[in-house]
C-alpha cells in the first residue's frame, strides 16, 4: 500500500470511530456581552472569569470597570473594596454616568457603614448626590440618599434634606413616597426624635390615607 493509500486508509478508520475532526474556527475570545449576560444570570464567578482579563487588556473600558465592580459587589465580603476601585475608574471615565455614580455611592456607604469609616460615608453621600444630578429621575438613589441623611450624626447627617428628599420621592411617585416618610419616621423614631418622627408620619399618611402606622 502506497503512503497516499495508508493515509487514506487511516482518516477512514479514524471517521468510522468518531475521532476524526473536522476544520473548525478557532474559539471565539469571551466578549464584554458574554459577561453582561453571565452576570445577568447570577453566574457571578464565570462573569469575573470573562472581566479581569478584559479590564487588564482594556484599563480604559469604562462598561467593562462597571460589571466587574457590579460582580465583586454582589460576591460580597473582601470584594467590597475592590468593587469600590472598580467602580471608582468607572465614574473616572465617565463621570456623567448616573448609573456609575449611583453604584459607586452604594459600595461606598456599604464600606462606611462596616468599618465606621466618616471617609467613606462622606465621599459614598457626594457621589450620591452627584448622580441625582445627573438622573434625578433615580428614586432609588434618593431613597439611599434620604435613608442616609436621616440616619446619619450631625454634620454629616441633616434631618431636614432627609424630609426633603422623602418630599422629592412623594412628587414623582406617591406610593414610594408614603413608603420613604415611614422609613424616616421609623428611623427618628428609634434615634429618640420623636418630633420629626411624627412629621414624617403625618406625610405619610397624607400620601396613603387609613396605612396603619
Amino acid at each position: 500500500m502506497t503512503g497516499a493509500g495508508a493515509r487514506a486508509s487511516l482518516r477512514r478508520a479514524l471517521a468510522a470511530a468518531g475521532l476524526l475532526l473536522l476544520p473548525c474556527a478557532p474559539a471565539r475570545a469571551a466578549s464584554l456581552a458574554d459577561a453582561v449576560s453571565l452576570y445577568n444570570r447570577g453566574r457571578l464567578a464565570e462573569a469575573r472569569a470573562v472581566l479581569e482579563p478584559l479590564v487588564a487588556a482594556e484599563p480604559a473600558n469604562a462598561k467593562a470597570l462597571y460589571y466587574l465592580g457590579m460582580v465583586l459587589e454582589r460576591s460580597g465580603g473582601p470584594g467590597l473594596e475592590a468593587s469600590r476601585q472598580a467602580l471608582g475608574r468607572a465614574v473616572q471615565l465617565a463621570p456623567a454616568n448616573a448609573t456609575y455614580l449611583a453604584e459607586y455611592a452604594g459600595v461606598c456607604l456599604q464600606l462606611a457603614d462596616r468599618d465606621s469609616s466618616l471617609t467613606m460615608a462622606i465621599e459614598g453621600r457626594d457621589s450620591m448626590v452627584r448622580a441625582l444630578a445627573a438622573n434625578p429621575q433615580d428614586l432609588e438613589a434618593r431613597e439611599a440618599l434620604m435613608e442616609f441623611y436621616a440616619r446619619a450624626p450631625w454634620p454629616i447627617g441633616d434631618a431636614g434634606k432627609a424630609m426633603e428628599q422623602a418630599a422629592e420621592i412623594a412628587r414623582r411617585d406617591p406610593r414610594r413616597g408614603a413608603a420613604a416618610y415611614r422609613d424616616a419616621a421609623g428611623i427618628f423614631r428609634k434615634a429618640g426624635r420623636a418630633d420629626l418622627a411624627q412629621a414624617a408620619e403625618r406625610e405619610a399618611q397624607r400620601l396613603a390615607p387609613g396605612r396603619a402606622q
